[in-house]
């Protein structure tokens, strides 16, 4: 027998309809600056969890990891160094050399030159005067930025957004609240979010600015409860695009630290498609049609291969555009479905047939990859990957949903995506189906294997009773699929054999049962 909830996909259907307009999920940010107490306040723009995360950091193998482990170090080792090793003394030059360059070549202007110049210098003297680990979190964004120095890779087009990080990195150590690991924090009169990695500073993140955006660019077109701040989006706006920079003759916001071994600077594909999709939507909120060139000046992304852009060969042959520009063997699904939602949006909102090319490049490789990443009971993280943790299964989810809507005008394009949708909701709210395989017969003192499949994640009781006594009860864990357990029947006569799951997907523990009969006969 098999338990089936006859409603289901009625509930699945609203939830489709329902998540296209469903508000980015509000966190927690650390506000700091303008001679005022550090607060933690929450906030409706500040995306929270899986929303503006990186991802789970990739294990550092090879290549980029390999190098990047040899000149990195622990946070304390890196702060006790710093005066005397002779690499942060050259690194230290190779800084101060990268900004002489850029002012030589009028790169960049006197003022910039002196300003940049200044804050570098009072970095290292902040840094001097602090102990301990506040000490070494200062040392470690003054390392990073020397680091890129060292690799020539400091360029005027970095600068600004390099300098902001250390400038933000000296106001906060001295005295403001140790953060926890992946914190956020904004400083009074920016818009700006930093986040905090261990052992790495403050830094700027990308995805969750440009998710912020278009937080605030819902709040003004959607009824989402959170008054429209349309002056505080064109301000956040206003900064993002000062701390843009220029990599392989394309526009894009680049990463500044080390993050499972790729070494500064990456980019992510998931952050250069929100970028240009929140531009292109505050092109028509904001009437203004020069965040559409900042959008365009960043395409270059999608056609350059690894590492400087991030468009690869997939698993499937097809076009595959990658989280990690350092991580080309590494396909994450939900950040490749939230590239392709971004430029479809934007070829969308613009018409702009380059966007909808680069589009129409990857999705079928998309549509391939997507049932790939479901188990029958789960999502997988990456292709061939670890499970999604609840928080990326339900991302997965929406981001589904979201392409299912989106090609509403393609029935065969879109259909993949839809029933990736209903599945991922259906292991997320259904408990587990289960089926009593047999044996119907089995013969006194003879052993039997008891049969059952189970549809998802279970903790599963196998229960046989005989005229009221117990003569098998056994609890295990049973991931999907069918399985058996050996009983020996004591007599000859009915038994009644239940099998109940208690699933373990949900966090809800749902619960569910089937029965069955087997008559014992002498032997």
């Amino acid at each position: 027998m098999t338990l089936r909830d006859s409603t289901r996909w009625a509930g699945v259907a609203v939830c489709l309809a329902l998540v296209a307009a469903a508000p980015a999920r509000a966190g927690d940010v650390i506000v700091v600056g303008g001679g005022e107490r550090a607060q933690r306040i929450d906030s409706a723009f500040v995306p929270d969890g899986s929303a503006g995360d990186l991802g789970r950091e990739p294990a550092a193998r090879g290549g980029i990891a390999a190098a990047a482990a040899t000149t990195r170090r622990s946070p304390r080792a890196r702060a006790r160094s710093a005066k005397t090793s002779k690499r942060a003394t050259r690194a230290r030059k190779a800084t101060s050399r990268a900004l002489t360059l850029a002012y030589k070549r009028k790169a960049i202007s006197r003022a910039s030159y002196l300003e940049y110049r200044r804050r570098v210098m009072r970095a290292r003297t902040v840094q001097g005067r602090l102990r301990g680990a506040r000490k070494a979190e200062l040392g470690n964004a003054i390392a990073l930025v020397d680091g890129i120095a060292l690799q020539r890779k400091l360029t005027a087009s970095r600068l600004p957004a390099l300098i902001l990080i250390l400038r933000r990195n000296t106001q906060y150590w001295p005295r403001q609240p140790f953060p926890s690991d992946r914190d956020h924090i904004m400083f009074r009169g920016s818009r700006l979010i930093f986040e905090y990695y261990a052992g790495e500073g403050l830094q700027l993140q990308p995805l969750v600015n440009f998710k912020q955006a278009n937080a605030m660019h819902g709040a003004c077109v959607k009824d989402t409860g959170v008054p429209c701040d349309r002056a505080g989006l064109a301000k956040l706006l206003g900064e993002l695009i000062r701390t843009a920079s220029t990599r392989g003759g394309f526009k894009t916001w680049e990463y500044y630290f080390e993050f499972g071994g790729g070494r500064p600077p990456w980019i992510s594909g998931m952050a250069q498609a929100t970028a240009i999709q929140t531009f292109a939507r505050a092109s028509q909120l904001l009437a203004n049609p020069r965040y559409l060139e900042q959008a365009r000046a960043a395409f270059g992304a999608f056609r350059k291969r690894p590492p400087v852009g991030v468009r690869t060969t997939g698993p499937f042959g097809g076009v595959h555009y990658l989280q990690y520009s350092f991580a080309p063997g590494l396909y994450i699904i939900n950040a490749f479905l939230q590239s392709l939602i971004g430029l479809y949006d934007y070829s969308e909102i613009t018409g702009d047939r380059a966007t909808r090319r680069l589009f129409d490049d990857a999705e079928p490789e998309a549509r391939k990859e997507l049932p790939a990443n479901d188990t029958g009971d789960w999502s997988t993280y990456s292709y061939r990957g670890a499970e999604s943790t609840r928080e990326y299964h339900e991302l997965l989810r929406e981001f589904s949903a979201s392409m299912c809507s989106r090609l509403h005008r393609d029935r065969t394009a879109r259909q993949p995506y839809c029933d990736a949708a209903r599945n991922f909701l259906a292991y997320t709210t259904d408990p587990a189906e289960l089926e009593f395989l047999g044996p119907d017969f089995v013969t006194k003192g003879v052993p039997a294997n008891v049969r059952f499949s189970v549809s998802k994640l279970s903790a599963v009781q196998v229960t046989i009773t005989r005229n009221g006594a117990v003569a098998l009860d056994k609890l295990g864990t049973y991931r999907r699929g069918t399985w058996s357990l050996t009983w020996k029947p004591g007599a000859a006569g009915t038994y009644r054999i239940r099998v109940a799951a208690k699933e373990l997907r949900t966090g809800r523990s749902l619960r569910s049962s089937v029965t069955g009969v087997a008559e014992s006969s002498l032997p």
